[in-house]
């Protein structure tokens, strides 16, 4: 995604080893490049998209992916066999020739890692989702109340350093979401006790909640549990409710748990973008935080998985 920057747009780009250039050079490649960048797919759609033999754009992947130049972002089932959907994993491609930088007088004002993580929840400085807060009075099949404010606020004023423009209000409680609603990208904020949308999807997610046994937190990636009131998990996922959109979570065992899950993406967006270890085409992460310096709030981070 372009950052403004002084009137000035800013891209993330990877830069090149020189060994991998030609890689990028070829004309087959540079096709391919063009259309994962207008719609991901598996080799066998870009050949057919090409009209190009298979094996041809497999040989070329391999070298764009051993290059970082393109990304794996998930599988889909087909007839016969399950696909591995790519993307460009930059919009701009750098080859550097000497070491003749020099300093910039200016920052951007969001991480650019954290700007892909919430690609495409935020587009061109605009929100382009729907926030879900669990409602603060008592509701839901568990009867709890959301307790998780606070945090909230916190998020929110993240999300400001990468918006440009503000049009409408973006967010509902959980009891005010329609089905039309459950249509959009997503991010819902708060765990299923609290947030009845949370609730419907839980036993569907990758790492999930388990009520029975005191909200516990169980991955289905690497079969492990985590039981810290401060563990917490941070999805972004394909929305179930609508494959063509997106859902991100994040919730935490306990309340606290959510201050836990907005401090990852604040500090660690580039880590959690490398997806789960044990599926890093899944965003799929638990995470736990610490107070390093005694002043009774969260501000440091574990990844656990």
């Amino acid at each position: 995604m372009p950052k403004f920057i002084d009137g000035k747009m800013a891209y993330e780009a990877i830069l090149l080893k020189p060994k991998d250039i030609p890689v990028v050079a070829s004309e087959v490649s540079r096709r391919i490049l063009k259309e994962l960048a207008k719609e991901p797919g598996c080799a066998m759609d870009i050949a057919r998209r090409l009209g190009i033999h298979e094996q041809k754009v497999y040989y070329h992947f391999r070298k764009l992916i051993e290059a970082g130049v393109i990304k794996e972002i998930g599988r889909e089932k087909r007839a016969n066999f399950t696909a591995r959907i790519y993307t460009i994993a930059y919009p701009v491609l750098a080859s550097k020739i000497a070491e003749l930088g020099r300093p910039i007088a200016f920052e951007p004002t969001a991480d650019l890692h954290a700007e892909r993580l919430f690609e495409p929840f935020i587009v061109g400085g605009k929100l382009n989702c729907l926030l879900v807060l669990g409602d603060p009075y008592p509701h839901g099949r568990f009867e709890a109340s959301a307790r998780h404010g606070v945090h909230v606020t916190d998020f929110a004023l993240f999300l400001g350093g990468m918006l440009l423009k503000l049009e409408k209000v973006n967010y509902k409680l959980d009891t005010q979401v329609t089905q039309e609603d459950l249509q959009r990208n997503l991010i819902l904020l708060g765990g299923p006790k609290v947030n009845i949308i949370a609730d419907k999807l839980n036993p569907h997610l990758p790492i999930y909640f388990e009520p029975e046994k005191d909200w516990r937190i169980v991955s289905r990636l690497t079969g492990k549990t985590y039981h810290g009131d401060l563990d917490a998990i941070v999805l972004k996922i394909k929305n179930p409710f609508n494959p063509k959109a997106w859902l991100m979570l994040l919730a935490g065992r306990r309340s606290i748990g959510l201050r836990t899950a907005v401090l990852a993406c604040i500090q660690n967006a580039a880590e959690i973008l490398k997806g789960n270890k044990a599926r890093p085409e899944v965003i799929a992460k638990v995470v736990t935080g610490a107070d390093r310096d005694g002043d009774g709030i969260i501000d440091t981070i574990k990844i656990l998985e």
